[in-house]
């Protein structure tokens, strides 16, 4: 697949299926993701409408993001099909709550991000960003990842700062919120990148996370929050 052409920080539109019984939310979702981030090229109102589509030989797509009303069986079946038959395909759930039965639905499923609804538009174009880059990304309450029997990346709340952050930090986390590979950090602050990888782990570090993934997600989050940070 390539959902994506890396060319210093720019990217194509990932070619995305909306689905949900719900129109209006739908309708909402074309708005909310009417920037550069993705193409919405279908939407259905259930997961098994959208196999024949991907099937067909002209409707071709990146991403799946499906909006979670009732957790059924039908659900995590078709989520399975997808994901065993069309590989190339990235499914993100969206969930009114962040509940246990739904997390494991969305890793028994193969889903590659799991959000809540609650979730604002700028993060959610950010996560679908992040996602279409090759990551995983399920947000979900630290006690639910500690009750599941196996490890699931969650994406923690905005933590308290370890260290002030430097200007450089701010750089950094800029460039990791656009999703760039160390080489392009590299390029772009003029520096050797293997210090491009000190400098990300010092940041993580210093945040409190433990990727590049959640480190984007924390930097989009305290801009949103208008926290008084060098960012």
């Amino acid at each position: 697949m390539q959902a994506y052409q890396q060319e210093g920080v720019k990217m194509s539109h990932g070619r995305l299926i909306l689905v949900g019984v719900n129109g209006l939310f739908r309708e909402g979702l074309k708005h909310v993701l009417s920037g550069d981030t993705v193409k919405i090229v279908a939407e259905c109102a259930s997961l098994t409408d959208v196999i024949p589509l991907l099937r067909s030989a002209d409707r071709s797509a990146d991403l799946i993001l499906y909006d979670l009303n009732e957790k059924t069986d039908d659900d995590l079946s078709s989520l399975k099909e997808i994901s065993q038959e069309f590989t190339q395909v990235s499914i993100v759930i969206l969930a009114d709550n962040a509940d246990l039965l739904g997390l494991d639905m969305a890793v028994a499923g193969g889903a590659r991000g799991f959000l809540p609804k609650s979730i604002s538009s700028a993060a959610l174009s950010l996560a679908l960003k992040l996602i279409l880059l090759g990551e995983n990304l399920f947000a979900a309450p630290a006690s639910l990842s500690r009750r599941r029997s196996a490890p699931i990346e969650t994406v923690r709340e905005i933590p308290a700062l370890r260290l002030p952050l430097s200007t450089r930090d701010g750089e950094i986390l800029r460039c990791l919120e656009r999703g760039s590979p160390n080489k392009v950090i590299a390029r772009q602050l003029d520096m050797a990148e293997a210090t491009v990888k000190v400098h990300i782990k010092a940041v993580l570090r210093k945040i409190n996370v433990d990727n590049r993934t959640q480190a984007a997600v924390w930097a989009m989050k305290r801009r949103e929050a208008q926290v008084n940070t060098p960012i």
